[in-house]
């Protein structure tokens, strides 16, 4: 199999799609690229299946304390990074928050960076709820037609189309192209699950073509689906049943560390009205040439926000500023660029990250060189090299913000490995 491009995989459907435990795969190191937000059920039985299969270790590269989505995490990096180990994983390993709160491209390269680093790499698992055998296609879309990927993405982007509606628009119609005697997939496009196992496809030809996917059903409801009575609940329902203070609902959906969870949801919740009021100011006091130089920031979105920045709550700004090209997550993630100091081209530069928790006889000797399991290390990496220090000080800068917003003492620095 090592001989064999990641292409020739793609055309040949090389890849595998887990249905049933019963089918057995050999693997070696298995990755997953997660946020846990928090850890539920449904994690746990994509864990479960990994582990049915005889994977030897399973490696979590898990954001830290903001999201995908630019917000605070549910709760702190520690807690998720246990319960995903007490749930199956043998090693979780901190996504650098340039990459944790970036687009699902970034999200994805982010994460395979980093394992594509680890000794003995064999497989990379993702959820999805679309049709397997589409998704690959379309992964192999972005890799065996980028050209014309890239010019239908440019036309549709001229219209005035937000980057992920032209993306779905130029990959739907390049893919009719195709295979004309197939239904369409516009619809795939509408779940998010199913756009980042089309990004991690393509990233893993990128860093580790070698490397093979394995595509897991999503059982239960859908992403931000609140329905709560599903075998498998969404991580939106948890959260949306914190905020109307019924989380006691979700305790059968919460496997490990419910009372933990609990009580940092009690005592160290980050407060959203607060990081309403910080990002108000924020946007008010930068400048246009502030906000041109952040790292989501792209076709006039400064003048615009500027423009609408005599508004006097967050809310407002970004119902003024949200339209055909720029959604709401696009917006909440220049914001925290803003407060974070993420400026453009960050995601090109060399990084360290840090082992958040793992098992107490996992084998260190696995981890990639940028992974560092001490404080002293990451610190000592960042001394000798300017870009680590760049990358790093945004972490450092994320964790004071979310920090602050939870009432929590100490810093990035302020963290031993957790082992379970």
């Amino acid at each position: 199999m090592s001989t064999i491009s990641f292409k020739t995989h793609i055309a040949n459907n090389h890849y595998t799609l887990v249905r049933k435990q019963s089918k057995v795969i050999i693997m070696k190191n298995c990755a997953v690229i997660t946020e846990y937000n928090p850890f539920h059920t449904g994690h746990k039985y994509q864990l479960d299946t990994l582990k049915a299969q005889g994977v030897d270790n399973i490696f979590c590269v898990m954001s830290g304390p903001f999201v995908q989505s630019a917000m605070p995490a549910f709760c702190d990096k520690a807690l998720r990074a246990e319960c995903a180990v007490l749930g199956g994983a043998n090693a979780v390993i901190e996504l650098p928050t340039v990459y944790a709160t970036a687009s699902a491209q970034l999200f994805a390269e982010g994460g395979m960076k980093i394992i594509s680093g680890i000794k003995g790499i064999t497989h990379l698992a993702m959820g999805a709820v679309g049709n397997s055998d589409d998704i690959l296609r379309i992964a192999d879309i972005k890799i065996s037609h980028a050209e014309k990927f890239t010019t239908k993405l440019k036309a549709e982007l001229e219209q005035g189309k937000s980057y992920n509606a032209a993306t779905a628009t130029a990959l739907t119609r390049i893919y009719g192209d195709l295979h004309p005697d197939k239904p369409t997939v516009a619809g795939l496009f509408n779940d998010p699950n199913n756009i980042l196992c089309i990004e991690y496809i393509s990233a893993i030809d990128k860093y580790c073509a070698n490397m093979q996917p394995i595509i897991i059903e999503r059982k239960g409801a859908a992403y931000n689906d609140i329905s709560t009575d599903v075998e498998y609940v969404s991580a939106t329902a948890i959260r949306t049943a914190d905020e109307g203070g019924n989380l006691s609902a979700m305790q059968k959906y919460i496997p490990f560390n419910y009372d933990k969870i609990c009580d940092s949801r009690r005592h160290a919740a980050a407060d959203l009205e607060l990081y309403k009021k910080l990002t108000l100011y924020a946007i008010k006091r930068a400048s246009v040439d502030d906000i041109n130089k952040l790292r989501n920031c792209s076709e006039g979105m400064e003048y615009l926000l500027k423009k609408v920045s005599h508004l006097n709550s967050i809310d407002d700004i970004v119902n003024a500023a949200i339209g055909k090209r720029y959604g709401k997550k696009r917006i909440y993630r220049l914001f925290l660029d803003l407060h974070l100091g993420i400026e453009k081209g960050l995601t090109d530069k060399q990084f360290c990250t840090r082992l958040l928790a793992c098992k107490s006889d996992f084998d260190f000797s696995l981890l990639p060189n940028c992974v560092k399991t001490t404080n002293a290390q990451i610190k000592n990496a960042a001394q000798n090299c300017p870009d680590v220090q760049k990358v790093l000080q945004i972490d450092i800068n994320a964790t004071n913000l979310y920090n602050t917003l939870s009432d929590i003492i100490g810093d990035y620095f302020n963290y031993s490995l957790v082992k379970v």
